[in-house]
């Protein structure tokens, strides 16, 4: 029997999937010296007096510069953070130049991660950096950080790491040979040109920024990610994103706590207090994970109608509280404590939240959560309340960066999901099959 990494509740069967997993998705650095030379590249060419007085700070990271130095707690919590830390960033100023380099430019195709948890790993585990993150005021400029780099991805000028190039040793366009291999690696026999949408005999391949290529649609959605069981069973549920498996949670609490060793759910927090919290009460909770090269579309789990889209200003950079200052490994057998943490981010982090009540009264009510993480992902509904959906229909995609997603059942439904998924780390295509009705 296979032996899962420790990460329990009595609520809840977390997975954690291997590192490896995490790698093969993007999430991690293909090895120690990637993430060195990284940060040796960065710290050479942002930590130094030249930079800083040569480089004007974009104006939303000036602003949080200053928002640091004005506040007397705060600013306290940042000094702290860095205590004992050797590798740069070593203190806010660093970082700062940091998020100044990183936030002019789209991300590369390449062996190392995303780059901004790189860069925030290491402050990430303290105490101080936990009592930071998760001030509301901090995250007001965190928020405004994303959304100016969001702008920027947004813009033409973003499409040159697209091309079939290699920059480097390390890195490449999203277009390269390497790249579209890891892209297509869920679609055998399959080329890029042949499932998305996009036209290779002009520049970008007709993709208007990086985040236009980032949301590409299916060409021939039918052909790459039929709809299991066909849209007239309503009896069926499912996948809404493209994803590994994360966890299976059953017996979901309306309040469970947040900070002992494991993770679980807390309803009142996922759902952000919601009145529909209480019919959810008890039940069942399956949590995938995004590849970084993988489709970043939403799809309608069930033929239903959208009953209420939320959107809940959250966190972003704090992770659980009992992985705070446990070690950073540097091995194989254990995921960084922010990856243990995604079923925490999901109570806390910025998200959307989504309840569709479904055609089939046996199925009722169901909740989706989206959670933007990595790089750092937005949530863009393009479906509204009142709408009817049908299985396999978009409802909205991710912009930008890595994420997680959640879908809830209530306890009454007699919908139950599929016992594969238990295992960590297995694929879930979207539009496939995760629950069906069991009468």
């Amino acid at each position: 029997m296979q032996v899962l990494p420790a990460c329990q509740s009595s609520a809840l069967k977390t997975l954690c999937p291997s590192p490896e997993a995490f790698r093969k998705l993007g999430w991690l650095p293909t090895s120690d010296e990637v993430y060195n030379e990284f940060i040796d590249d960065l710290t050479g060419r942002t930590c130094n007096e030249k930079y800083s007085s040569q480089v004007t700070l974009l104006k939303p990271i000036q602003d949080f510069k200053t928002f640091i130095e004005n506040d007397p707690i705060v600013y306290q919590e940042f000094i702290s953070m860095f205590e004992g830390i050797e590798q740069s960033p070593t203190n806010y100023h660093e970082l700062c130049n940091m998020f100044n380099d990183i936030f002019r430019k789209a991300p590369l195709y390449g062996d190392l991660g995303p780059p901004v948890y790189m860069i925030m790993a290491r402050i990430m585990n303290t105490q101080a950096g936990f009592s930071a993150f998760t001030k509301e005021s901090l995250n007001f400029h965190f928020k405004k950080l994303f959304d100016t780099w969001g702008l920027f991805l947004s813009s033409k000028n973003s499409r040159n790491v697209l091309v079939a190039d290699q920059f480097d040793d390390k890195h490449y366009g999203w277009f390269s040979e390497r790249a579209k291999t890891a892209m297509m690696i869920n679609y055998p026999g399959r080329t890029f040109e042949k499932v998305f949408i996009c036209d290779e005999h002009v520049p970008y391949h007709g993709f208007t920024s990086y985040d236009d290529f980032f949301n590409r649609r299916f060409r021939d959605k039918d052909t790459d990610r039929p709809v299991v069981g066909g849209v007239t069973d309503t009896t069926l549920i499912g996948a809404a994103c493209e994803s590994l498996s994360y966890n299976v949670s059953h017996n979901v609490q309306s309040l469970d706590t947040l900070v002992i060793k494991g993770e679980a759910y807390s309803l009142k927090h996922l759902l952000h207090n919601d009145p529909f919290t209480p019919q959810f009460e008890h039940g069942s909770i399956i949590q995938g994970f995004l590849n970084v090269t993988a489709y970043h579309r939403w799809h309608s789990p069930v033929n239903g109608t959208i009953v209420k889209i939320v959107n809940v200003p959250g966190t972003y950079f704090a992770q659980a509280p009992y992985t705070i200052g446990s070690p950073i490994p540097d091995n194989d057998r254990d995921p960084p404590p922010y990856l243990k943490s995604l079923v925490y981010f999901s109570n806390i982090a910025a998200r959307q939240i989504m309840f569709i009540e479904a055609d089939n009264k046996d199925i009722g009510l169901i909740f989706l959560v989206f959670i933007g993480m990595t790089e750092i992902s937005t949530c863009e509904a393009t479906v509204c309340e009142g709408q009817h959906v049908n299985r396999g229909d978009d409802l909205g995609m991710f912009h930008f960066g890595g994420s997680s997603f959640a879908l809830g059942l209530r306890k009454d439904s007699k919908a139950k999901i599929l016992e594969k998924f238990a295992k960590p780390g297995t694929v879930i295509r979207i539009n496939e099959l995760v629950a069906s009705v069991r009468k």
